[in-house]
């Protein structure tokens, strides 16, 4: 599916990201592999996991480059982007596994807790997708536009809509999901598609929280969620763009974007009042709950 492709798989040192990339090689793409090579906390730096995953791919026949950095950095993104085209000629699509952990209740987490994880992740896909943009609207302008659609695949997660210990992780994916769809209306003149994943798998990441405490290796496993990435950069998505996909083993869901569920009107010049809320507050939530306390797991 993905024959004469260039991917970058960014956090491809380990787990989802290793995966995918092996996945995407398999498919016919040549991969650029990155990562910095951090623990799960964001500590330390090791070039070793982003070549282990060049040589697991090259063994199986297929090609592939490491490439060593930090995608929140912006400068290292746009020599990133620069690198592969240089040694392949283009970019085609981009997907950014990349990502850290530092859970805590929201009364202790502390603000490096918040910057670190909000950093890697949220601006971590800023920052490619920033310079990813900047790239393929020149190329597309340069060369008249493209013979295929280009593609980015996000990184969200169930956990975007709240979950105890992870107020950092939360935000920083539910803000990945803006990102997102604002990508999605700016760079569809430019043929580019934009998507996220809401991806549940055990890995290093995961293995240690008490949602996935019964959860096997077998089942939910990192190599069951390659096929949709895999997807969203073929040219078998040609037009799918501004959609999160779900998948956890054997299962994939579509998640509906935040929408307005029902409205009410009042006849006041004035807007509505608190007192005319209260009074018409059961009208406006029959059917509805409104003590959501729904985890993202």
């Amino acid at each position: 599916m993905l024959e004469d492709t260039v991917c970058i798989v960014c956090g491809g040192g380990h787990g989802l990201g290793e995966e995918t990339a092996v996945a995407m090689a398999e498919a016919g793409a040549s991969v650029v592999v990155n990562d910095l090579g951090v623990d799960v906390s964001g500590e330390g730096s090791d070039e070793q996991p982003a070549e282990e995953t060049v040589e697991r791919i090259e063994a199986a026949g297929g090609e592939a480059t490491a490439h060593f950095g930090d995608v929140a950095d912006l400068d290292y993104t746009e020599e990133l982007i620069a690198d592969t085209v240089a040694e392949y000629g283009a970019v085609h699509g981009i997907v950014n596994f990349a990502g850290v952990l530092r859970d805590g209740m929201l009364f202790k987490m502390s603000e490096e807790q918040f910057d670190t994880v909000v950093d890697v992740h949220l601006k971590g896909h800023f920052s490619l997708l920033r310079n990813a943009a900047s790239h393929w609207r020149q190329r597309h302008k340069a060369e008249g536009g493209f013979d295929r659609e280009r593609s980015f695949v996000c990184l969200s997660s169930g956990v975007s809509v709240g979950n105890v210990g992870q107020a950092n992780y939360s935000a920083a994916k539910a803000g990945i999901l803006g990102l997102m769809r604002t990508a999605a209306l700016e760079l569809d003149q430019y043929d580019v598609r934009v998507n996220a994943m809401w991806p549940t798998a055990v890995t290093r990441m995961t293995e240690d929280l008490p949602a996935m405490a019964a959860a096997d290796p077998d089942d939910l496993g990192p190599q069951h969620v390659t096929g949709v990435p895999v997807f969203l950069s073929s040219a078998a998505a040609e037009g799918v763009t501004g959609c999160t996909l779900a998948v956890a083993g054997d299962s994939v869901s579509i998640v509906s974007d935040p929408e307005r569920e029902r409205s009410l009107s009042t006849n006041s010049d004035d807007g509505w009042s608190a007192a005319e809320l209260a009074e018409r507050w059961a009208e406006l939530t029959d059917g509805f709950e409104t003590t959501r306390l729904n985890s993202g797991w």
